[in-house]
């Protein structure tokens, strides 16, 4: 580049850009604020057993909307709490977004669950994760159908 009779070399950008905005997205992944993949799912796909491989605990969406819960605690369910597993039971419903609404029942281990969100990745995988910020708890991988 000419500037008044002297001459400025000039280093392309084009790479540090893209290496910033690698280094963001690393860490936002990192960071946990991105979740392992949400994705809308049919509800009538979703009816089956879902069971997490290294707890046992289970959750049972039924037709009909019941849902029954094995094995799942409370730090399971809210990211703090209680880490013995209970078993519940209530009420779900599909959103139109990417989770299953959860409605435990008054009455049994659940009572003091609250409402749960249970994010779904696809018809064959599902997951707890109550703190944006914070990792996923509990994975879930359907073992049967409806």
């Amino acid at each position: 580049m000419d500037m008044g009779g002297r001459t400025v070399r000039t280093r392309g950008t084009g790479g540090s850009g893209f290496v910033a905005v690698l280094v963001a997205f690393v860490a936002v992944f990192v960071s946990g604020c991105w979740s392992p993949g949400a994705a809308n799912v049919d509800p009538d796909a979703l009816p089956g057993v879902y069971r997490d491989g290294e707890t046992g605990g289970e959750i049972r969406l039924h037709v009909g909307g019941r849902f029954s819960a094995v094995g799942i605690s409370k730090s399971d369910v809210r990211g703090r709490g209680s880490a013995a597993p209970v078993d519940f039971g209530g009420t779900w419903s599909a959103t139109p977004s990417n989770f299953v609404y959860l409605e435990p029942d008054e009455v049994g281990g659940g009572r003091d669950m609250g409402d749960i969100q249970l994010y779904t990745a696809s018809p064959r995988k599902v997951y707890l994760h109550p703190d944006v910020d914070g990792p996923v708890t509990l994975e879930l991988v359907r073992v049967t159908g409806p």
